[in-house]
């Protein structure tokens, strides 16, 4: 059994459901096939939720918490790249297996001797770059290009308020090329598994989520919520010419890695923290060896440990506990402006399981829809009314900052799978590798936590 992953990163269901009229493909998916949910990890970040899926594994095993984490035994951040991964992936035990596969532009997937093809994904240094090198060469060949374009430039990125327009110019080329390369690989290569992720939709909505989101308090509509609406027709389309180019027998599945809800004011966490006594300054910036607790920015919040941190000042067991819970407890009280920002505060163990939980935060802040972590975890000056909120942030739409899965759920979606009983379908992104391995016939490691999901090939995708 073949099979073709379709990832739109942060493609959500809501507006799928909104433009479903407008999605002949998607609505085919809700009427003769599956049409489900996609259930990310905490926190819903790329890099962790695509790891998630990668692995079949939980950030706990998988060893990937965040954008930044906290370096083992120091104060020091560390961004994830595919070298930080600690478990095997889906492409890598599928060629244990003597399968072929074909990645392109999957988030967190580095290189990794393949039988087939790869190009890096997203956090790579070899980002957009095609392995082995005769790939490299038929796509030079043919479209002119040494590598492909899977993302924005960072420049284009922090432009994108002065010019809105030129984003979208950009990201539709990005998009349409990609396509255009993944399409013509799709045909002329041998693969048992082919995935390519399409990045567009997740930074798209980042920016402009209050235009197509009504529950958002500052929803407009204008020119730029057709701009959305045609990249999701745009989706559709690709997503129709992935399916008419392939056999019958072919399974192909989309899915997003997480959802997006509103984002309307970001909270400075290491403010609070410094109300309850817990952060410390110096000249104006968080003294980390002295604080017995700091935020990086993504709802996460490293306590200072004796025996783990270099200048440790709380001690193991009962005194961390007692600082957990003070947090919690005092956080969850915290109102601003007579709202209450936060939905709950987890502990580690609580959410992760296995040999990395030592390495992961000890507490995540989940927001509530409206409100995220301020992304610069720098304290603002101090203020009578505690109020340590930035009301206009960069973004107007988001998922990881860090908000409850329910909140952010994904979509899944094939033509050529069927339940034996027709129900909603929520599936946890740790399912979905162990489901693909079964799909395909292939042992599903020992230590893969995933369950596969009971689907089941369709043959006629026309009923």
């Amino acid at each position: 059994m073949k099979i073709v992953v379709l990832g739109f990163d942060g493609a959500s269901p809501k507006l799928i459901d909104k433009w479903i009229n407008n999605l002949p493909t998607f609505k085919a998916f809700k009427e003769k096939g599956i049409f489900g949910y996609t259930i990310p990890p905490v926190p819903a970040q790329t890099p962790v939720a695509w790891t998630t899926f990668m692995t079949g594994k939980n950030p706990g095993n998988h060893g990937i918490f965040s954008f930044a984490m906290r370096k083992k035994g120091t104060y020091e951040r560390r961004i994830a790249t595919p070298k930080t991964l600690e478990a095997k992936t889906l492409f890598q035990i599928l060629n244990e297996s003597e399968k072929k596969v074909g990645v392109i532009n999957v988030p967190m997937c580095g290189i990794q001797k393949v039988q087939g093809f790869i190009a890096p994904g997203f956090l790579s240094k070899n980002e957009g770059v095609f392995f082995p090198e005769e790939i490299r060469e038929k796509i030079r060949l043919k479209f002119d290009v040494n590598k492909i374009l899977g993302d924005l430039k960072t420049e284009t990125l922090g432009r994108v308020k002065e010019d809105p327009d030129l984003f979208f110019e950009e990201v539709n080329h990005i998009t349409d090329e990609m396509a255009e390369i993944a399409l013509y690989l799709l045909q002329k290569e041998d693969w048992d598994l082919f995935m390519t992720v399409f990045m567009g939709t997740d930074r798209i909505q980042h920016f402009f989520w209050k235009y197509v989101d009504q529950t958002h308090s500052n929803y407009e509509k204008n020119k730029y919520s057709q701009l959305v609406r045609d990249f999701y027709i745009k989706m559709d389309k690709i997503t129709e010419s992935f399916l008419n180019s392939v056999d019958e027998d072919v399974i192909t599945i989309v899915v997003s890695d997480h959802g997006f809800c509103p984002v309307e004011k970001e909270v400075v966490v290491n403010n609070y923290l410094e109300e309850i006594g817990l952060v410390k300054t110096k000249n104006g910036k968080i003294d980390l060896e002295q604080s017995k607790a700091v935020s990086y920015g993504y709802g996460d919040v490293w306590l200072n440990v004796k025996g783990r941190e270099p200048f440790g000042l709380i001690k193991p067991g009962k005194q961390y506990e007692e600082v957990r819970k003070e947090i919690a407890d005092k956080l969850m009280l915290t109102k601003i402006n007579g709202q209450v920002p936060f939905k709950d505060i987890w502990k580690r163990e609580d959410i992760y399981t296995g040999k990395y939980l030592s390495v992961a935060p000890d507490l995540l802040i989940i927001f509530k829809k409206g409100w995220q972590a301020a992304r610069n975890p720098e304290i603002m000056e101090k203020n009578e009314l505690k109020r340590y909120v930035k009301k206009n942030p960069m973004w107007s739409g988001g998922h990881d900052g860090t908000h409850d899965p329910v909140d952010v759920l994904g979509v899944i979606c094939s033509l050529d799978l069927e339940l034996e009983e027709k129900k909603e379908i929520r599936i946890p992104l740790k399912d979905l590798a162990p489901t693909i391995l079964s799909l395909m016939d292939v042992a599903i490691p020992r230590d893969m936590e995933g369950e596969p999901f009971k689907l089941h090939f369709r043959k006629d995708r026309s009923t």
